[in-house]
């Protein structure tokens, strides 16, 4: 059986395989949290020194509350926002040119043909694959750490989503069951 998904790649679907790489990306989420806890903490500080200063007491200091509040702001905004921005231009300048483009995938057993909207094809193994995961509306198939295959769950033409989640993890399974040998 021959499963296939006519997929258009949009901006969404980038901002979407970031957020998947970055589930098990521990590097990134170390960084993150060591930016916002930091942040966090600097903030205390600069709401510990605002309290001194509007109750006029003798700890109050003016330029730690400055300078607690300056890194507060740095810190909380690399966290929340700078490296989320950085790690979206850098899959922008990979996935961006094919924005628009629809990608036609055939699946079988042997492993994912993709074609595109010029015939252009390119045929992945299932031994290229590194790592799957899904969310509520896609699909993403990893077959290089950066390289990543992006399955719409309501654009399959042939066969299901449910169809192809079975595979890839009967398959995946199955690979893991051979490593462990």
């Amino acid at each position: 059986m021959v499963l296939k998904n006519n997929t258009k790649m949009t901006k969404e679907h980038i901002k979407a395989v970031m957020r998947a790489s970055n589930f098990e990306n521990n590097r990134y989420r170390s960084f993150k949290l060591f930016y916002n806890f930091f942040g966090l903490l600097f903030g205390m500080m600069f709401v510990r020194y605002l309290i001194f200063n509007m109750l006029g007491s003798s700890r109050q200091n003016n330029v730690l509350l400055v300078l607690y509040g300056a890194v507060t702001v740095v810190f909380l905004y690399i966290g929340m926002y700078g490296m989320d921005r950085s790690n979206y231009k850098k899959y922008y300048r990979i996935y961006g040119n094919m924005v628009g483009v629809t990608f036609t995938y055939e699946i079988d057993s042997d492993g994912i043909n993709v074609i595109d909207e010029e015939n252009d094809n390119e045929f992945f193994e299932w031994d290229r694959v590194v790592k799957w995961t899904e969310d509520l509306d896609r699909f993403f198939v990893y077959v290089g750490v950066e390289e990543c295959l992006i399955l719409d769950k309501n654009a399959f033409v042939e066969g299901e989503s449910k169809d192809f989640k079975e595979l890839i993890t009967a398959v995946m399974a199955l690979r893991k069951g051979i490593e462990d040998l």
